[in-house]
């Protein structure tokens, strides 16, 4: 018998009896009707280094025209296509991520803010120069201005047009729209969008004289924002942890001027306990597009959790960094996001390296060993005893690597027969040395209970793609 909701994303709800499905380090892909499945259980991709710094932590990454710049620690160092770095400047630090922008061809000017500074490095020359010694905490670019956010104030300031080494005191925009201070701003499709913690809004280029920008009409929406540098571009819009005066920490996309909510019930109910616990203030968003699909990556650096949205599916699942110590899966490492070079790089929150995404690499930062879970449904029968003969994963198989660990890729299951509170020893089984397409990965002899709920793990390095798990079971008289 299949179990039905096996290859879906997470649901783990406040009552674990009734949904406690996780899937970590795996995500979700829909396949079309007429094949073998349904869906099927990718791997999130494996994290080799591509360059190696001095400073620590990684606090921003950014491409423009076949150029990469990162800010680690208080370096800002140009990340080249051969994983060497080149130094650029100093920056201020503070417990926030850095920003970029650029104005482009006609003004060849890269903006920076760190630490509350605003800094522009000429990329011609490569000198940098500190235009806004404060009151910078996030910078854009929209019409070959760039936009500067000062929280402090709740203030928007703009450059020179294709000059942000000039900077007039009167080129400021104050909030008057609503009574919560501007905390969050992002450009993007052509607008500047500006958050306060219950409302937002819209500003455009209006061609006005001697301030070109004006709010938009249509443009205010009465929800906030939780985080600050949650706020990302994703899927052709943006995405941000967001909520209204009523409270409830939610994910949201805009669709046109509306805010539309992407969270569930059971990704808020874990976002909540991390709010009533410490707080989501410092929570960080980013994302990426890799193999057809957009994920929308938030993390929450004090609960050491990430949630990851995929636009494609509209699925959620976990990503992790594998603390053995603990045996528990801590936030993941890769944070903000640059696609250059035909690669995807990212930048280390704990570390000094920058990392390329690999379909090919199985292991985490550092070549820390990558863990991939998936918690199951429960299989039960009306709280009657179940007998289970055996459980088989449907997968693929003859994965094997040629040489070290991964010669014999493991899988392990091990399952819980009190409806997910304890659980008994893993079991393992082989997915097939390379070329063996014919291995079965089955485990038999799975014993009795009356709400199981199956786990299923990997830390090989090999591919692990997962379609089904069926199982084989009788019933009990009572």
């Amino acid at each position: 018998m299949r179990l039905e909701g096996f290859s879906n994303g997470a649901y783990e709800t406040q009552s674990r009896i009734v949904a406690g499905d996780r899937l970590v380090n795996k995500f979700v892909e829909l396949i079309p009707q007429g094949n073998k499945a349904r869906a099927a259980l990718f791997d999130c991709p494996g994290l080799p280094t591509f360059a190696t710094g001095t400073a620590t932590p990684g606090r921003g990454i950014f491409a423009h025209d076949g150029r990469c710049f990162g800010v680690m620690g208080a370096r800002l160092e140009e990340v080249n296509s051969d994983g060497t770095l080149t130094n650029r400047g100093t920056v201020a630090v503070d417990a926030n991520p850095a920003t970029f922008d650029t104005n482009g061809d006609g003004g060849n000017q890269l903006f920076v803010t760190s630490g509350g500074s605003g800094y522009v490095l000429n990329l011609t020359t490569n000198v940098l120069t500190t235009p806004l010694s404060s009151g910078a905490n996030v910078g854009g670019q929209l019409d070959g201005f760039f936009v500067s956010l000062n929280t402090s104030t709740s203030t928007m300031r703009i450059s020179e047009s294709l000059d942000g080494s000039t900077w007039s005191g009167t080129q400021i925009a104050q909030r008057t729209s609503a009574s919560d201070p501007w905390i969050a701003m992002i450009v993007a499709r052509g607008e500047i969008y500006l958050f306060g913690d219950k409302t937002g809004e819209v500003w455009y280029n209006a061609g006005l004289s001697p301030f070109p920008f004006a709010e938009r009409p249509e443009g205010f929406f009465q929800t906030g924002i939780s985080a600050a540098y949650s706020l990302a571009k994703f899927a052709g819009t943006i995405a941000w942890l967001g909520r209204t005066e009523l409270g409830n920490p939610a994910v949201y996309i805009m669709d046109g001027y509306t805010p539309v909510q992407i969270s569930t019930p059971a990704v808020e109910w874990a976002i909540q306990g991390y709010d009533d616990a410490v707080g989501v203030e410092d929570a960080l968003g980013w994302s990426y597009d890799r193999n057809g699909h957009k994920f929308y990556v938030l993390t929450f650096p004090t609960s050491n959790r990430t949630w990851v949205y995929d636009a494609t599916t509209r699925k959620w699942h976990e990503r992790g960094y594998w603390d053995s110590a603990s045996a528990d899966f801590l936030e993941y490492r890769a944070l903000f996001h640059a696609h250059c070079f035909n690669r995807n790089l990212v930048m280390d929150s704990d570390g000094f390296r920058v990392y390329s995404m690999s379909d090919t690499t199985y292991t985490d930062v550092g070549g820390a060993e990558l863990r991939r879970i998936r918690r199951g449904p429960h299989i039960a029968a009306e709280n009657k005893r179940l007998f289970i003969h055996a459980i088989e994963l449907e997968a693929e198989r003859g994965v094997g690597q040629t040489s070290g660990q991964g010669v014999d890729p493991q899988i392990g299951l091990r399952m819980s027969r009190d409806g997910g509170f304890t659980w008994g020893a893993s079991r393992m089984r082989t997915m097939g040395a390379i070329g063996e397409y014919g291995t079965r990965i089955r485990w038999e002899q799975c014993g009795s209970g009356r709400d199981v709920v199956p786990e299923l793990w990997t830390t090989d390095p090999a591919p692990s793609r997962w379609f089904d798990l069926s199982y084989a079971a009788t019933v009990g008289r009572n």
